[in-house]
This record gives C-alpha cells, structure tokens and sequence, in this order.
C-alpha cells in the first residue's frame, strides 16, 4: 500500500500527469493516424470504456486524433488525465519508419519512388505522435508505442480466457508485416512467423475490392456478400497462380498482377486486368464474370486461412486459436475454420479490426509491460449511454410526437411481427463494425421482401447485401447447422435446410447466415425483445443490421438515431422506453 507521503504527492501532482501509485492502473489506448481511429481504457486489466472516433466525428473510417472518444473514456469512468498511468499507442514509430521508407522503398527502387513524398509524410505524422499527444493532452506520463501486430493479439488473447493459444493476426500490414503468427501464454507473447508486405491477404481483398467497382479501404464486405453469388471454379486456379504457398505455412504473391505495393488509384495492374477482364466501374451492372471473381478470391482467401491455421497447430499443439486483424473480419471464413474442428475453440473478438488496436495496446502494456497477472472479461457494449432525461431532451428539442411504452419490448416486437422496421436504440453503443442489438435496425426473418425493403429505403445499399439473424443462444442448433455461440456476429453457419424457407430474410443466397447468438447474460434487453418476438411468431429470431444508412457510422447519440429515423423508411424508433411512429410526424 502507498505511504502517506506518497498519497499528498500523488493528489498534489493529480493535475500534473506525473506517475499514478493507484492499486487499480489506468491505462488509456489509441489508435490514430490509421484509419479507425479510436481510444479505449482499461482499468486493473479490465476494459471499461472504448469506442471508434467516427462514431462521435460521423466520418466512417475517421483516421483523425481520437479527442471525443478520448474525452468519452475519461468521462464515462469519471476520471482526469492525471489519473492515468500510461497512454499506449498501436504502432512502433522507429519500426515504422525503417520498415515502410527504409526497407521497402529500398527493396523495390525505383518502383517505389511514386510512394516516397506520401510513405514520408506518413512517417513523420507517426514519428510526431508522442508530440502531438502530450500538446493536445497535456500529459507527461509514460507513452508506450506497442507494434501493430502484438496490439491486434493481445485484443484477442487477454480477453479470450484462454490460458494458452496459437495466435494469428492477419491485415494490410502494420509497422510493415502483414500477417503474424504467434504462441500465447500467460508469459506473454512469442512470435513464430512474419509474413511483410506487399505479400498481405487484407491489400489482396482490398485491391480486387477496387477492381470490382467498390472502395478499396472501405468495402471488403460487400465482395465478401458478392461471392456467394459466384461459381469459384472459373476462377480459382488464376487466384492460386497468383497466391501461392510455402511449405512453412506462409503465402507470396506474384507482384506483377498488383499495383498497390506503389500505388493506390488502380491497386491492380494490367496484367491482372488482362486475366480477369476489364475493371467494373462504380455503379456499373454486376455481371456473372465479377460475381465469379469475388468467389474465387473468397475460396482463396479461405484456403490461405486454413494453410496458416493447420501450420500454427502443428508448430504449436495448441487446441485453441485466438484470430485479429482486419482480414479477421471475413466472417465466412472464420465459419468455416470454426466448425472444421482444427481447433477446440477460436476466439476473436468483436473489434478484431484496427479500432480494437486500441484495447490490444492498452491490454498489452498492462500484461507483457508491467506484468500483470489479472485478465478482465470482455463485453462489446464499451460506448456511451444516454438517460431517458437526455432521450426526451432530443424529443422535445424537435418537437416530435411520441411516446412513453409501458412494455417496450412486447409493443416493439408486435410492430416487428406486422411487418414493421424499427431502429432500436438501447444502453451503452457497441464496439467494433456490426451492430449488436443497441444501435440496431430490427425487422421480421419471416418476410422475404424485408433483405430488399432495408437495402432499397432504409440503408440505401446494394441489392446483394445480407442481413444477420439474431437469434436467442439456446436455439441455435435448431436452426443452424452448427451450435457454437457467436455473439459478434463474426462466424457465418448454413441455414439449416428445413428453416431456410421460413426464414428468408436472413438467409443468404448460398443458405446461410452470419449470425448473431444472444444471451440474456450478455444482453438482457435486446434478448427479450427477441424473446417477445417468438411469443408472437414461434421464431427465435430477427433480421438485425447496424442503425446507419450507406456511408454513415453507426448512430452514437439520441439526436444521430432520430436524424436517421426522419431520413429513411424506418416505420419506428425505439429509444429506451421511448417510441416513435412514423405516421405520427
């Protein structure tokens, strides 16, 4: 325990930022200056607060410094900036610039020269961040710098339960490895293989993404959508030309099919236009031919998946396996890895992708850096809350009609039941890209036309987009053909034969669906709100997808939900005990 003495310094100095001898260490990560900015803080190895800045900011992907979620952690907990212990960053400043300028303008000069004036402005934006940090905080205590891989394994590890795991974190690249493959204990991390870029599984989605017609940095999974419309025997045999194993585990490339190791307005080149055919512009028709690309890169993507997996089991003799990174987000493949019984268990977790670098940062500090023991339990719901106060406050600012339910989940379920689309606004915002049952847009699994009902006039997407079945944990193999929990919506499973009628507002093209498995423990009202539902219908089940409309976060506030609500085809908003009806405005 602290002396006297050491307590009048420390509440003395609170305000100083100078080093904290609490029993119970704040540590404060972020992430910035990479896409998905974000801030998240973990207390005595528990995380209790994180969210993405573009949630606050309502620029997706916001790459910007995470002042609003950083003031929301800080908030939330009722904390300073002199309570904190140490702020983590998810990037290695001097590994950064060495691998990325150094090394890899070096190794591919004089291709590499387009990408110098860009690489370098990039790398000083990094190098500056300790800076930036202390001027716009004000904090003088430790800044950690954690590699951007070791971040993405300690968010899924440290929170997994696991005492001892396999480890694979696969990306676009960090400081400048693009996969990294590990053996995780409670000594800490042990790297066993680096894969650099350009050879990367996230830049390979990304630049086909581009090729298809879709963002390149954004869209991934709308390819991911596409492919199970596609017959992957056109193609594959091209996509394993191009992406070829080694027999150690690893993958390369062969180079000549991209352009995105020198350049980012193509990311391929035209030797790969030559074999696949001409680009698809934006907003062109969708052909078979693109359909069938989108496959044959899924299919190859999932076989680099297992390569990586059945090596590191052998390397290791782990049964269970702990995935992150952005390319861990390909939910139809990590379905597929799951019920292949490689490994007993696989965990990753709801923000496997660059937002969750800043939980990982921070987790990875408390463990690997000071050496705590004491592993916290993770939970998505991290963001920010409002009262029914502050829900009314938004209300009556608009003047809107409304009102106060008496039973919000049994009235909620009934317009659910008739047909209705609801956006659902429930406790503290989710972590991660998919929305989790408290910034959710609800409908019925049973209508056929509801996949094209929220794609044409509530989110204004593409036609070809799936939506997700929520559906109560205990139910699952009643459903589905298989029973694991998934309750980040990250593992897709077939439809079982016999329901996929039933359900075809949540059954894919191909039979299956990425569901979300729901838990009363995890989420209390969101489960009754399903729970009304098959009281109504006799299905466990909802048509779930984020509350946000195409090229929108997710709705981080009261007003941010009701702005959505006056602006699409929603029927109903439901925020807290609080409802609105469309017909009433």
């Amino acid at each position: 325990m602290p002396s006297v003495a050491d307590l009048i310094e420390y509440y003395i100095c609170r305000g100083s930022n100078l080093e904290s001898v609490s029993d119970s260490p704040y540590y404060l990560g972020l992430n910035y200056i990479g896409h998905d900015a974000s801030a998240s803080l973990v207390k005595n190895g528990q995380l209790v607060a994180s969210a993405p800045e573009e949630r606050f900011s309502r620029q997706k992907k916001d790459r910007s410094f995470p002042e609003n979620a950083i003031e929301f952690c800080l908030s939330y907990e009722g904390i300073e900036l002199g309570d904190i212990d140490a702020i983590t960053y998810y990037m290695d400043p001097e590994a950064h610039f060495r691998g990325r300028v150094v090394d890899h303008l070096g190794k591919y000069y004089p291709e590499s020269v387009p990408l110098f004036d860009s690489m370098l402005e990039r790398a000083q934006k990094v190098n500056n961040v300790e800076d930036e940090i202390r001027s716009r905080l004000g904090f003088r205590g430790e800044i950690y710098f954690c590699t951007h891989h070791l971040a993405h394994i300690a968010s899924s590890y440290y929170p997994s339960g696991f005492d001892s795991a396999a480890a694979i974190s696969m990306d676009g690249l960090g400081e400048i490895a693009s996969t990294v493959v590990a053996e995780v204990d409670e000594d800490g991390i042990s790297v066993l293989k680096e894969i650099e870029f350009p050879h990367s599984l996230g830049m390979l989605y990304n630049a086909v993404t581009h090729y298809l017609g879709f963002n390149g940095t954004t869209d991934a999974g709308k390819v991911m959508g596409l492919s199970s419309y596609g017959d992957p025997s056109r193609y594959i045999d091209d996509f394993r030309d191009i992406v070829r194993f080694t027999d150690n585990g690893g993958y390369e490339f062969d180079l000549e099919y991209f352009a995105y190791p020198f350049e980012r307005s193509t990311w391929v080149s035209e030797r790969f236009v030559d074999r696949f055919g001409p680009m698809r512009e934006e907003g062109a028709t969708i052909t078979q031919r693109h359909e069938d690309v989108a496959a044959a890169l899924q299919k190859r993507v999932e076989e680099a998946y297992f390569h990586l997996a059945e090596w590191v089991q052998q390397e290791t003799g782990q049964d269970t396996l702990c995935l992150a990174g952005g390319v861990a987000l390909n939910s139809v493949a990590n379905g597929r890895l799951v019920k292949s019984g490689l490994f007993k268990d696989v965990y990753i977790p709801p923000t496997a992708g660059d937002d969750g670098t800043s939980v990982g940062g921070a987790l990875y500090y408390h463990h690997c850096v000071e050496e705590n023991q004491n592993r916290g339990t993770l939970s998505p719901y991290m963001g920010p809350e409002y009262s029914d106060d502050e829900v009314q406050d938004a209300l009556d600012k608009l003047n809107l009609n409304y009102h106060h339910s008496d039973d919000v989940f049994a009235e909620t379920a009934e317009y659910v039941a008739n047909g209705n689309i609801v956006g659902w606004f429930q406790g503290r915002m989710e972590m991660g890209p998919r929305a989790l049952g408290n910034r959710s847009i609800i409908g019925d699994p049973r209508d056929p036309s509801v996949k094209d009902v929220i794609n044409s006039s509530v989110k204004f997407r593409e036609p070809f987009r799936p939506f997700a079945p929520s559906i109560l944990e205990d139910a699952v193999d009643e459903w589905f053909d298989h029973d694991d929990p998934s309750p980040y919506m990250i593992l897709v499973y077939d439809v079982l034969q016999e329901n996929r009628e039933e359900i075809p507002g949540v059954t894919h093209v191909d039979g299956t669906g990425r569901l979300q498995t729901v838990s009363e423990t995890d989420n209390r009202r969101y489960y009754r709100l399903i729970e009304e539902f098959e009281k109504r219908t006799g299905v466990p089940i909802v048509v779930n997808t984020s509350f946000n409309i195409k090229g929108e976060p997710i709705v981080n506030t009261p007003m941010d939900a009701i702005r959505c609500f006056l602006g699409s085809g929603l029927d109903y908003l439901v925020m807290n005990e609080y409802v609105l009806d469309k017909q009433d405005l």
